[in-house]
């Protein structure tokens, strides 16, 4: 299973999330035959791995260009699928238990939260890292404690790790988590 792959337009290479490459079979076995969503994919990296371990993926992202001009995307036809979305002002395209794995890397939107709970089916897992905590980046992330409350009743972390970044004032975490939609 590649680790790397080589955008085409670019040729820069870009790996595929360690985080997906842990629990990506496990998304991928829960999910069954129903589709995975790449919240905010950017150039389809953890898509296409997925699609490797025999997912059909829906990629989300407002810009899809960086898709369409990959030689691994196109190759994958029918099993990833493109899906442009402003997901901070567009309105969540699926229905409730329509989806069966849900992974966002990357993105952090917490008002999101809600909209995976009720689109993922019943132990279906939601894999999700924030953005590192490098340089400005604590001010995007969320307080210590936020993702696991905003996960509610509605999921079991099975992995949960947060880790203090920036000034402490701000009390911002970097976070991965792996959580399953409970019944």
């Amino acid at each position: 299973m590649k680790r790397t792959m080589r955008d085409s337009t670019t040729g820069t290479v870009l790996e595929v999330s360690s985080l997906v490459r842990r629990f990506g079979e496990k998304v991928a076995k829960a999910a069954g035959d129903m589709p995975v969503l790449d919240v905010a994919c950017g150039s389809g990296r953890n898509a296409i791995f997925l699609r490797q371990l025999g997912c059909t993926v829906i990629c989300m992202d407002n810009d899809l260009s960086r898709l369409h001009t990959d030689t691994a995307f196109k190759s994958a036809s029918g099993s990833l699928i493109p899906h442009q979305i402003d997901l901070i002002k567009d309105l969540w395209p699926f229905m409730p238990r329509s989806v069966g794995g849900i992974i966002n890397i990357h993105f952090t939107l917490l008002t999101l939260f809600p909209l995976f709970q009720s689109s993922l089916m019943p132990n279906g897992y939601l894999l999700l890292e924030t953005v590192p905590g490098v340089g400005g980046n604590y001010l995007e992330l969320p307080k210590a404690g936020e993702l696991m409350t905003a996960l509610g009743n509605a999921f079991e972390c099975e992995v949960y790790k947060e880790r203090q970044v920036g000034p402490p004032e701000h009390n911002a975490v970097t976070v991965k988590l792996l959580a399953r939609r409970l019944e």
